[in-house]
């Protein structure tokens, strides 16, 4: 009885830790957005948003249930302490999303103009590499939730985003300082810029995470 209980606490903070870091996550997206829009403009986060959402479909579908699917299958695996077979589940995994997400970004990257037109597709193609990086990410942190440990994840969510937002301003600051001549070259830089910072929060998160791994192989 003791041991359910200390499980079922297990999992309560376990499921805690990894709500607060969503949260903060969540408030560190909303202060960044702010100062983004003043760097490229309204012109700019127009380029940025459009781009945006097909990059996030593209992204749900090739590789976003990854991480809870991942954990839910070799979770299973450790339950009936077939730890082999966990292991092949997590390579299995891991050559999936390479082999997925490298398609899936190619698609995106090539095909920008399917779904956006003019200067978006620049902005579009800058976002097509992260959805790669990103399915990579994401079976890291379905393996560690699987050993029922959400620290990892939870930390790498806010590197992430704590990544992003400086990135994305700084970036974008750059790019338009060195290269716009005029209000569109300006929001197409600065749209582009902060598309590089969605890149590097997911490779700081991605960083983190295989540091981890290595730590605890």
């Amino acid at each position: 009885m003791a041991d359910k209980n200390s499980s079922k606490n297990n999992f309560i903070m376990q499921a805690g830790i990894l709500a607060a870091a969503g949260i903060i996550s969540r408030i560190i997206g909303l202060l960044y957005r702010g100062p983004l829009q003043s760097v490229i403009g309204n012109l700019g986060l127009g380029y940025y948003q459009s781009a945006y959402n097909y990059y996030t479909i593209i992204l749900l579908i090739s590789s976003y249930s990854i991480p809870s699917a991942i954990s839910k299958a070799i979770a299973q695996k450790l339950g009936e302490k077939e730890y082999r077979n966990a292991h092949r589940l997590f390579h299995g995994a891991m050559i999936y999303v390479l082999v997925v997400g490298g398609i899936a970004s190619l698609f995106l990257f090539f095909g920008a103009g399917l779904f956006v037109s003019g200067a978006a597709v620049t902005v579009l193609r800058t976002f097509a590499p992260t959805i790669f990086v990103y399915g990579i990410l994401g079976v890291l942190r379905g393996y560690f939730q699987a050993h029922s440990t959400m620290m990892p994840t939870s930390i790498s969510q806010i590197l992430e985003q704590i990544a992003n937002a400086i990135v994305s301003i700084l970036a974008a600051w750059l790019l338009i300082k060195k290269f716009a001549v005029d209000e569109e070259t300006h929001a197409i830089y600065g749209a582009a810029g902060g598309a590089m910072g969605t890149g590097a929060g997911v490779l700081t998160g991605l960083a983190f995470m295989l540091i981890v791994y290595a730590a605890n192989r």
